[in-house]
């Protein structure tokens, strides 16, 4: 069964590649031999109809040229697949970021929404973006100029089969890697998807190895306007973390065990709930414990968004050294990263920070310092606009 599955994986590995390919000779024929001859034969009357002929005319909506402005895009994100996976559950991290990456479209004035099948939603998040039902999406898609769909999710077929063509904003490697790139290699070449961008620097980088063609990097959206440090609530000995699988409750322990043995008297939240509840519990933590041990032994894991939402409060996070999520996090400058995943050395570090007077303080002011410069929802609106293909604003 495994080797059937290598096959098929393979196999569509190599029409990818041979998609390329033909994709590439195209280009070097264009820029080598039709571009310069269209350089000294104009009017170009016949090197437009040539070039029309081989295909030059696919290029993603909102790129061609014109005199006059595009008119703006309505844009839909979905994940919706079928009465199981219907496009809105509780605690999910990539339905968070599709929120949020429409609710910064509506603050730039664009109409957009997610969709789900019926058009309801999971009430967690502070703020939900507005919803639409598969029927109202596909009625408004049809009548609108300019559309741009948009999925985190390949398998997204109840979304994706109302889509002729969509955005790709891939978040983890675990799934791509493996169950879902059957479906991906097929997207890939029949040419449906319009442009690709990864959560983090792995994800860009393996699309672009793999399909020879440019991804762009699109990180996690944390939205400033709802997380924000409370320093009149935050406590000097609490410590949060979040329940990150089965081994939490054995790291939890040793982490006290070995905290109370140096010393330490803390107070260990564990934070849970809907977004405002963890909100108000971050704000009350002076360090973030990040528990996650990856998704994938070799990918890590996307971007778990909870040590940014950490930054984003002033809670200086302590997290392992996983391939992808950590790219954000500074080691000793606005948080800590750990060589190995052991709790011995998340307790060590703990020790460490309380043993240095100031040294948690100088972390928390670089934590926002950072995230309010560079990392806030606010500051990944060029990558939106640039995966997007959405004009530039006046």
């Amino acid at each position: 069964m495994r080797l059937f599955k290598n096959t098929i994986v393979a196999a569509h590995k190599l029409r990818v590649q041979a998609g390329n390919l033909g994709r590439c000779l195209r280009s070097d024929l264009f820029q080598h031999v039709i571009d310069p001859v269209a350089e000294k034969c104009r009017p170009s009357g016949l090197t437009a109809f040539v070039k029309s002929r081989l295909g030059r005319s696919n290029a993603p909506a909102g790129k061609t040229r014109s005199r006059h402005p595009s008119p703006r895009p309505s844009i839909f994100a979905s994940y919706a697949t079928d009465e199981r996976l219907k496009g809105s559950h509780r605690y999910c991290g990539g339905e968070k970021l599709l929120n949020n990456l429409v609710l910064l479209l509506r603050r730039h004035g664009y109409d957009a929404h997610m969709v789900s099948m019926d058009g309801a939603h999971a009430s967690w998040l502070v703020e939900h973006a507005p919803f639409l039902s598969l029927q109202e999406f596909t009625r408004r898609a049809t009548e609108a100029k300019s559309v741009r769909c948009v999925t985190s999710w390949v398998l997204a077929e109840a979304f994706l089969e109302r889509c002729p063509a969509f955005y790709f904003w891939d978040q983890e490697l675990a799934a791509t890697t493996r169950s879902h790139f059957p479906a991906l290699a097929r997207m890939m070449r029949d040419r449906r998807i319009l442009a690709t961008a990864g959560l983090n620097r792995s994800i860009q980088a393996w699309h672009m190895s793999v399909f020879e063609r440019r991804a762009l990097l699109l990180r996690t959206l944390v939205d400033e306007r709802h997380w924000q440090p409370d320093e009149q609530r935050r406590l000097s000995h609490r410590i949060g973390y979040m329940d990150e699988g089965p081994l939490t409750g054995a790291f939890i322990e040793t982490i006290k065990r070995i905290t109370t043995e140096r010393g330490l008297r803390l107070e260990f939240l564990r934070l849970e709930g809907v977004e405002s509840e963890i909100i108000r519990g971050m704000q009350t933590c002076s360090v973030f414990l990040a528990l996650n041990v990856g998704k994938s032994p070799l990918w890590g894991e996307g971007g778990p968004m909870t040590p940014h939402e950490a930054l984003a409060c002033g809670t200086v996070p302590i997290c392992f050294d996983l391939n992808g999520p950590w790219e954000l996090i500074e080691q000793d400058y606005n948080g800590v990263v750990l060589p190995e995943i052991k709790p011995e050395l998340m307790a060590a570090a703990i020790v460490s920070l309380c043993a240095q007077p100031g040294r948690l303080e100088l972390l928390r002011a670089n934590a926002l310092s950072v995230f309010r410069t560079s990392q806030s929802m606010e500051s990944r609106w060029p990558a939106v606009r640039s995966f997007l293909h959405l004009p530039e604003e006046p």
